[in-house]
């Protein structure tokens, strides 16, 4: 019998060393990213918009998150006569009510308006009925025209912030979990159409939109200010 020669040493592991190095380096890499990715923050109206696209890519259906309870909304605000005197829009955050700022107060007041009033009386219902699992923050927004000197309020700052914390205090004596409420007030930091013109000339129709006070109903897992929602105390009814 003729015995062939054994292949030298080098060649007996064929393949298989640097396979299992790559391997492990691959394991390795994985592992880093998924740690990466544990301290990120995602965006998750832009990771939407990613998957929107990818599911119209791919040709699947897409469902708006919140859509349901938008519609639902939309239709009972609807009923309240209010016109185009209000927008709403949901995101992967949650759902949001942007009021002209004239529904509830006047120029230069935070006095709620009596029709503004009675509509937070008709309108917290229909929000309570669909914010079981959501924080509700009150927006208040002005337009960049700066307050007169003679003013109540300081600045559009002050005059912004008030106005929020006059509509979110009408939640909170509907018996609204205070733990879950945020006001904040945003003057004229967050316009939604430009205030004025290339010349730096009023455009007071765009300005109108600009002062708006929005109601948000957002994920209890993450308040208006991006922070975890506080959780149960042993007494959260107190001071």
């Amino acid at each position: 019998m003729i015995e062939m020669p054994h292949p030298p040493h080098a060649e007996e592991g064929g393949e298989g060393n640097w396979l299992v190095s790559y391997a492990d380096m691959m394991t390795l890499l994985v592992g880093f990213f998924v740690i990466l990715m544990s301290f990120s923050k995602v965006d998750e109206e832009k990771f939407d918009q990613v998957r929107r696209a990818a599911t119209k890519t791919f040709g699947g259906s897409y469902q708006v998150p919140y859509g349901d309870i938008a519609d639902r909304l939309k239709a009972e605000l609807n009923k309240l006569g209010l016109g185009d005197q209000f927008v709403i829009k949901q995101s992967p955050l949650g759902v949001e009510i942007s009021f002209q700022g004239t529904v509830f107060f006047d120029t230069g007041s935070a006095d709620l308006k009596p029709a503004g009033s009675k509509l937070l009386t008709e309108l917290i219902p229909i929000i309570r009925s669909e914010a079981k699992d959501f924080n509700l923050t009150i927006e208040g927004h002005t337009d960049d025209v700066p307050l007169a000197p003679s003013a109540r309020f300081h600045s559009n700052w002050d005059l912004s912030s008030v106005r929020a914390c006059r509509v979110l205090e009408s939640f909170e004596a509907a018996g609204f979990d205070k733990r879950y409420l945020t006001a904040v007030g945003y003057a004229d930091a967050r316009p939604i159409v430009p205030n004025r013109d290339a010349n730096g000339e009023p455009i007071p129709k765009n300005q109108s939109q600009n002062r708006r006070v929005v109601i948000k109903l957002l994920k209890k897992a993450v308040s208006s200010l991006g922070v975890e929602a506080p959780g149960p105390t042993e007494n959260p009814h107190g001071s």
